[in-house]
């Protein structure tokens, strides 16, 4: 007890450069957090219609890199997929780049979806109105996010895709892009019209859902051997691929990562530097416990305890500044997302970095003579 009150009051002696540190140490923290809370959203946003469709299988094109670079696949597809032994349903998609007219003119890059009869693959959480509204003539469903890129004010406004009238049916709530270019649902039929390079038998993919207690590998295997020239993967596979194709081959990850690394150093180097300087102020104070009976490993301790305080004090404060970025982010197109593995583990990494920091000033603590006490 006595060792950590001494520990305090040098930790504390020094108050302007103990909030400089706690601050520059909590800022690196929430720069770590936001990057990964980053990462994680943009992951989550690439893959939120794969992953809400709630669907078993996934039969398309080969190579198709993500979700929202599919090619034309013949509708017979449909047919084949069901005819699948353990397959309860089917349904085709259409996933296409169209071309959004405002009414001032303006044109906006939109990823056009077509859904079939059920809806499944479209808007999980509406605004307003209600799915089922793009199977409506030449009626469509676009997400309140975009509004205003997409000009719409509300429901029942007339708009052009490529020419051909698009009503507003409903606003979807939730339903991010990370290309820029909103999602706008339609009927399946109604999408092959606006598009107008897919045949009427032609779609994008195949949505499968297999009966319950099906083995989910065993249809794909077969589906895949029945399915010439397509690819079938399950759901958490194309999940995958997409967010590989988005994260890595696009750059975005590596550097998120790279800026995330980069804060976990700044805060290290920060932490590292004021220990050091706080163990230097105060070597004779040190020099002086040695020689009253206090052990070279209590001293450590007492180092490493001040590392703990001060890279605690500052991941407090980075949390207290990630919560509202994270809250203000949610209204925007990338929000800030975590999940409590993540968090717990960039907690875990920042205090071992706090550790860390703390060797070289463990180090100068090693050339510390507690005969120098007794001189001059």
């Amino acid at each position: 007890m006595k060792a950590s009150r001494i520990a305090s009051a040098m930790l504390g002696y020094n108050r302007p450069r103990l909030v400089a540190s706690i601050v520059g140490v909590g800022v690196a923290f929430f720069l770590v957090q936001a990057q990964f809370g980053l990462l994680v959203g943009w992951i989550h946003t690439c893959t939120a219609l794969v992953r809400h469709a709630d669907v078993d299988l996934w039969v398309m094109a080969r190579q198709t890199p993500a979700f929202d670079y599919g090619t034309a696949i013949p509708r017979q597809r449909i047919y084949q997929a069901r005819s699948v032994p353990g397959v309860a349903w089917t349904e085709g998609m259409f996933v296409a780049w169209n071309v959004w007219q405002r009414g001032d003119g303006r044109h906006v890059n939109v990823q056009l979806v077509g859904l079939d009869r059920s809806g499944v693959g479209g808007p999980w959480e509406m605004a307003a109105g209600v799915v089922n509204a793009v199977h409506r003539p030449q009626t469509v469903i676009v997400d309140h996010l975009y509004r205003k890129a997409l000009g719409v004010v509300g429901i029942g406004e007339d708009f052009e895709l490529v020419g051909q009238r698009a009503r507003v049916g409903g606003l979807s709530r939730g339903v991010r892009t990370l290309s820029a270019c909103p999602f706008v649902f339609t009927s399946l039929a109604q999408a092959i019209r606006y598009d107008r390079r897919y045949r009427d038998d032609q779609i994008t993919y195949v949505i499968v859902r297999c009966k319950p207690g099906a083995d989910v590998g065993a249809v794909q295997r077969e589906m895949s051997g029945r399915i010439p020239g397509a690819e079938v993967l399950t759901t958490a596979e194309f999940v995958g691929r997409s967010a590989r194709y988005w994260m890595l081959e696009t750059g975005i990850g590596i550097t998120v990562i790279v800026t995330a690394v980069l804060g976990l150093a700044v805060g290290t180097v920060i932490l590292s530097q004021t220990l050091f300087a706080i163990t230097q102020d105060n070597l004779a104070h040190y020099s002086m416990l040695l020689a009253v009976g206090f052990s070279g490993r209590t001293l450590v301790m007492m180092i490493l305890g001040q590392a703990l305080v001060l890279g605690v004090s500052g991941m407090l404060l980075g949390i207290a500044l990630l919560l509202p970025a994270a809250w203000l982010s949610a209204q925007t197109p990338i929000p800030l997302e975590t999940t409590p593995g993540i968090f717990m583990t960039l907690c875990g990494v920042s205090l071992l970095t706090c550790l860390a920091a703390s060797i070289f000033s463990v180090r100068r603590l090693g050339m510390v003579d507690p005969v120098s006490v007794f001189h001059g």
